[in-house]
């Protein structure tokens, strides 16, 4: 019997993936950092594991993970958040005598998920990017008095909008400049582009040679928090002058894998430019399986074979829903009577975690929210961001 290994219980794209290989006879085993996760209550999930946290224990983590694949010897390996794909990367050559795994290498990994080596890549391959200032620390005083304003500070690394700070004036860049690089490391200093408040995404899945074998384009509609964050609504689009690009710049890179780039669109010379890439699976995941690219089961096929046929055609229109994140962009919003019919949509929309053939992930979903209420930490984790 085929058999997958999951890290990453607690994202959203899990619950995704673990429908995906479920529902094709492929045993999956669920891991994550707690227990209670949506995905873990997946009707598809045969067996649960608890390991330590990657981000707070990732030499403990790296040693159980590596003993759990030797012992099981998994089909293929596929993990989910930005911690575990890092150290995943790292044993990349260790486990390859037990398991597939079929990520970048942690080289390229970072590459991408360094968002200052990202922009600089992406100059290189030609890519539209917003004006950029790298390495602000030796002349942050004489650029404040040179640049345009409004720019925005941003972390090189963080998740979620976490760190992204709007400033408007000399004196607040200093103050704000230090104020997040003493939390996330590493800044960079970044024009505001002029823009509608939706994002596109391109998904993309890259064969050993760096070819690419999937594409898929989606709306980002909604999100949280509301000035820019995950996705809580979108719609697949055809989006093929953003594939071009994000296509470009991820076989620049020889990437591997799977990976989702990020554009806005800026309302001055209403062309793309970049964001950032997610090199790993995302949260909106679902979206792309409904509409007809199923990244999880291209992935499993490839690592196993070693490729797939291209899959580029997809269905248009399909529209997606993560509804805590939706109900929250709903309660933060301004004209909320006015709004209601935008939000009360659902023909041809997708949850990302209800499913009336697999309801168990909305009753995990439901004790893990309620889990993040009463821990201060988890809710800082959601509720602080950009």
């Amino acid at each position: 019997m085929a058999n997958v290994f999951v890290p990453d219980g607690r994202s959203i794209a899990s619950v995704g993936i673990v429908r995906s290989l479920g529902e094709k006879g492929i045993d999956v085993t669920l891991g994550n950092e707690r227990r209670v996760s949506a995905a873990a209550f997946s009707k598809y999930v045969k067996n649960n594991i608890v390991y330590p946290s990657p981000e707070k224990s990732p030499e403990l983590f790296t040693s159980e993970m590596y003993n759990l694949i030797k012992k099981e010897k998994y089909d293929v390996v596929m993990p989910v958040r930005d911690s575990t794909t890092i150290l995943f990367s790292k044993m990349k050559d260790r486990l390859s005598d037990y398991t597939k795994l079929h990520i970048p290498d942690y080289f390229t990994l970072m590459k991408g998920r360094n968002k200052a080596e990202t922009v600089k890549a992406a100059l290189d391959s030609g890519i539209p990017c917003p004006l950029t200032y790298f390495n602000g620390d030796g002349n942050i005083k004489k650029l404040k008095d040179t640049i345009e304003y409004p720019v925005l500070i941003r972390p090189c690394e963080s998740s979620g909008s976490r760190g992204i700070v709007y400033v408007g004036s000399p004196e607040e860049l200093v103050n704000e400049y230090y104020k997040i690089k003493n939390e996330f490391g590493e800044v960079m200093i970044q024009e505001y582009i002029p823009h509608t408040g939706k994002a596109y995404n391109v998904s993309a899945l890259f064969n050993q040679y760096s070819e690419p074998r999937a594409v898929f384009a989606m709306e980002k509609i909604r999100q949280f928090p509301i000035s820019g964050g995950p996705t809580a609504f979108a719609e697949s689009i055809k989006g093929d002058n953003i594939k071009k690009y994000a296509l470009k710049l991820l076989k620049d890179m020889n990437w591997v894998g799977v990976a989702e780039v990020e554009f806005i669109f800026d309302e001055r010379d209403k062309k793309p430019k970049l964001l950032e890439i997610n090199p790993r699976f995302w949260n909106p995941l679902s979206l792309a399986i409904h509409s007809g690219v199923d990244f999880p089961s291209l992935l499993y096929e490839m690592a196993l074979n070693g490729d797939v046929e291209p899959v580029n055609s997809y269905q248009l229109g399909v529209k997606w829903r993560y509804y805590i994140y939706d109900v929250l962009c709903f309660i933060y919003s301004s004209n909320k009577v006015n709004r209601i019919p935008e939000f009360a949509t659902f023909h041809n929309v997708h949850d990302a975690i209800l499913s009336f053939r697999d309801p168990g992930p909305a009753f995990g979903s439901l004790l893990d929210g309620f889990s993040s209420l009463v821990s201060k930490e988890r809710r800082e984790h959601v509720f602080k961001r950009g």
